[in-house]
């Protein structure tokens, strides 16, 4: 998907936003500070619009409550949106149900979102392609997870996002980088670690 540049004029326009308005927001909210002509090209027709980083694009998304996923494409409606806590760097998260207090909010679609869900920002390559380095990944704890999804994981105090497959035996598991020149993480159930995982089920891509 690519940025959408009508869509994003169309929804300034009915959210009866001025350009000094967003630009306003934009530096005193967020610390950004762009040109109105930097803001102009990100309103030109598709195809011949700028991108906007990944920064700016959480924050458009913020001052015009839609999902960054709904920037990325017009043919979606606009529905209400949730929140969830950003907790930090998949390498220093732990699993388990997060609030938004003391944490910066990502929004989320209403129909992704569930309660205690929250969200890490990729770090290494060990996932890519499938996950780039600042993508920011949608994590649910409590669900189910089978073999072959992908999880982030708390090991043993460390922590990171790997694909999980279970042996038929239900005796080893295996945390699975999709990055071939990255080791494969092997783990002796009948042995004592602290495992805690939640599963994926969500990202947002940083090249929008």
């Amino acid at each position: 998907m690519a940025f959408d540049g009508e869509f994003f004029a169309d929804l300034i326009n009915k959210r009866g936003l001025s350009s000094e308005q967003i630009l306003n927001t934009l530096k005193e909210e967020y610390n950004i500070e762009i040109t109105e002509n930097t803001l102009k090209s990100y309103r030109r027709k598709s195809g011949k619009n700028a991108t906007p980083s990944l920064d700016k694009l959480k924050a458009f998304a913020q001052i015009l409550n839609v999902t960054i996923d709904e920037l990325a494409n017009s043919n979606l409606n606009i529905r209400p949106v949730k929140q969830i806590p950003l907790i930090g760097k998949s390498s220093c998260g732990k699993p388990q149900n997060y609030d938004l207090n003391g944490h910066e909010p990502v929004p989320i679609s209403i129909e992704l979102y569930k309660d205690g869900m929250y969200a890490v920002e990729a770090e290494g390559d060990s996932m890519t392609p499938k996950i780039n380095e600042r993508d920011l990944v949608y994590c649910q704890p409590n669900r189910i997870i089978d073999n072959g999804n992908i999880v982030h994981y708390w090991l043993d105090g460390d922590s990171g996002i790997k694909k999980y497959k279970m042996n038929d035996a239900g005796t080893i598991i295996s945390l699975i980088p999709i990055n071939p020149s990255h080791e494969i993480i092997t783990i002796h159930c009948d042995e004592k670690h602290e495992l805690i995982m939640s599963r994926v089920v969500g990202k947002l891509d940083k090249n929008f």
